[in-house]
């Protein structure tokens, strides 16, 4: 491995993946939203609780700042609740070790910018999930992956998924229609089929005993509460975007009125640290509750690289 950096880091960020839901909400029978921990928890996301039970898995993450889809990316890449923060960590490492490390982002036109996800070094920037989009599949088959194969001696990649934050207003499941954009239920688990192939490439090429990689969202989304049901639902089985008020309580549809028990879906993030490069201390580790703050604290401190941010470090 090149550079000056402990390890190796594979940093993916899901557009508006829920990490965790408000108990008793329920879509089918038993089933939850889709959200990491109801479905790993009934099995549901193979590749997915493979990083939960080889990692450090934060059961119950939040954003405690702003929810829309700005200020998430900018706490995940500066690992602060500041909006005016002007450097992320990625260009930070770039520019602390320069040409001892090689960086590579994949992601869309917003957040390549500075104070986000830019790097002044290899940086594939395209068209938002709102306009003429790739999808996540797609960018992976046709970027990513065939960096990995041709770069041996990477050090650092981000790729950003967008296509999560644009299946909403809809179910969240559906038993009979199986395409992936057709419900949240059934994107997560296309989305993670693309975590395990990320996985046993990682595996194929021999670089997954020594990356570190990082699965975290930049917030969650409303269904089951007071705010879906102004927007127009009439069940908790329906998708209502992240808008504000980000904060929010459950809704007794039955009844139709609210239960006074704290929803907050915008703020129920994801926040896992897996990998072979993990330390071994850390591999089965689940914390309770953190912060999206200390994403890049916790890379940082695994990586090697003091990088001074809001949060703090869980390694």
């Amino acid at each position: 491995m090149s550079g000056k950096l402990l390890r190796r880091l594979f940093y993916i960020v899901i557009d508006q993946l829920a990490g965790h839901w408000a108990d008793g909400i329920f879509v089918s029978g038993d089933l939850p939203p889709a959200n990491v921990r109801g479905y790993h928890e009934l099995g549901l996301t193979p590749n997915i609780s493979r990083l939960i039970e080889g990692g450090l898995w934060v059961e119950r993450p939040w954003n405690r700042g702003g929810c829309d889809t700005r200020h998430g990316m900018k706490y995940l890449s500066t690992g602060t609740y500041d909006m005016s923060a002007s450097v992320g960590f990625f260009e930070y490492v770039k520019e602390k070790y320069k040409e001892n490390v090689r960086v590579a982002v994949f992601t869309t036109t917003p957040w390549a910018m500075r104070g986000y996800f830019y790097v002044p070094d290899y940086v594939v920037s395209l068209p938002p999930c709102y306009g003429p989009y790739y999808d996540d599949w797609m960018v992976w088959a046709l970027f990513v992956r065939p960096y990995l194969e041709r770069e041996e001696n990477w050090d650092m990649i981000h790729f950003y998924m967008p296509i999560n934050d644009i299946v909403s207003h809809c179910p969240s499941y559906q038993e009979h229609n199986p395409h992936p954009k057709s419900s949240k239920h059934a994107y997560l688990l296309h989305l993670d089929k693309l975590i395990g192939e990320i996985v046993r490439t990682l595996e194929a090429l021999g670089h997954w005993s020594e990356t570190v990689l990082v699965l975290a969202s930049d917030h969650g989304y409303h269904l089951g509460c007071d705010v879906a049901r102004r927007m127009g639902a009439r069940s908790a089985n329906w998708c209502c975007d992240h808008g504000e008020p980000w904060d929010c309580v459950v809704w007794d549809f039955e009844r139709d009125e609210p239960t006074g028990v704290y929803a907050g879906g915008p703020r129920r993030v994801t926040f896992i640290v897996s990998g072979g490069g993990l330390p071994e201390r850390l591999k089965g580790v689940a914390v309770k509750e953190a912060e999206i703050i200390d994403v890049i604290p916790t890379v940082a401190k695994l990586l090697g690289v003091e990088f001074r941010a809001e949060g703090r470090s869980l390694a």
